[in-house]
């Protein structure tokens, strides 16, 4: 007895999934640190504050938790929209939602940043890395490992001095011109970089004075992501990542949830092996027929 296209489906879709190599599972990995009293902040935003409204069963015998919350804009893992140094550029409820979900690319400058303190991606490494690896994505989010993320819980260490100094401040960043690299991107590639990310406590490098880079990126309307976690999971290209900041309105930053999404390796089959799509579209089509 022949079966009808719609009942063909589930094999058709079993069939193309096992022979083009694709997985029904992907990896999924948190790049955000939690929100805690000891999370890391700048010293001019407020630390974190959880206070207990009610938590324990209640005289109709339900438990009931709930907390109030107090915290600056800018700690833990967080998003600066924009308009945290552009007066005309977008807050955090302005950023459109299609620029929080994106391809995500990886650079590594852990070896100059262990040498320097103060290292800053270049323009150079920007340009190595695109002839390695090809033109960024359009619409991506550029990630910029230091390999400072293992120092977070080392506030010390992390901000490179004992003390809320920001004139003492050592730690990894981006220069200038790799920003100005990144905000004219799209001129001469038609790709958009939508936002910079990285896992130390600013896209400028701990030493810099004027903050650049912060104000070449905002004014392009470019948002950034510090304290970024777990970023040695992710790989150099191939993933894409989910920004989920706090919606605040009118909102200068906000601390945000970023999560990656990891394809199986064997969906490189589809790219690698083009025979196999041929053999797939020959079974479906004898599965069609049948």
């Amino acid at each position: 007895m022949a079966l009808c296209p719609i009942t063909k489906m589930p094999l058709l879709l079993f069939t193309f999934s096992v022979l083009c190599g694709r997985s029904l599972s992907e990896k999924l990995v948190d790049l955000s640190h939690d929100l805690a009293a000891d999370s890391i902040r700048w010293p001019t935003s407020r630390s974190f504050e959880h206070i207990e409204i009610s938590k324990g069963y209640q005289p109709n015998g339900n438990w009931y938790e709930a907390y109030d919350v107090s915290f600056g804009e800018h700690i833990s893992t967080h998003i600066d929209a924009p308009s945290h140094y552009h007066y005309a550029a977008r807050t955090v409820d302005q950023i459109p939602v299609q620029d929080l979900v994106a391809p995500a690319v990886v650079i590594d400058i852990q070896a100059k940043a262990a040498s320097e303190p103060n290292a800053a991606l270049s323009t150079d490494d920007l340009l190595e890395w695109m002839e390695e690896h090809g033109p960024i994505p359009d619409g991506a989010v550029l990630f910029v490992r230091t390999g400072w993320g293992h120092r977070y819980h080392n506030k010390s260490l992390y901000f490179g001095t004992g003390t809320d100094d920001p004139t003492k401040f050592a730690f990894p960043g981006i220069s200038e011109g790799a920003a100005q690299l990144l905000t004219g991107y799209a001129d001469v590639s038609g790709h958009r970089i939508v936002g910079v990310a990285i896992d130390t406590a600013s896209l400028d490098p701990g030493n810099a004075t004027n903050l650049k880079t912060h104000q070449e990126l905002a004014k392009h309307n470019i948002y950034g992501i510090e304290n970024v976690a777990n970023l040695e999971q992710l790989p150099v290209t191939g993933a894409e990542v989910t920004v989920l900041p706090l919606k605040i309105r009118g909102g200068s930053g906000a601390p945000c949830r970023v999560l990656a999404r990891i394809p199986d390796t064997s969906d490189a089959l589809l790219t690698t092996c083009p025979s196999l799509l041929v053999l797939t579209a020959a079974v479906m089509v004898m599965l069609l027929q049948a």
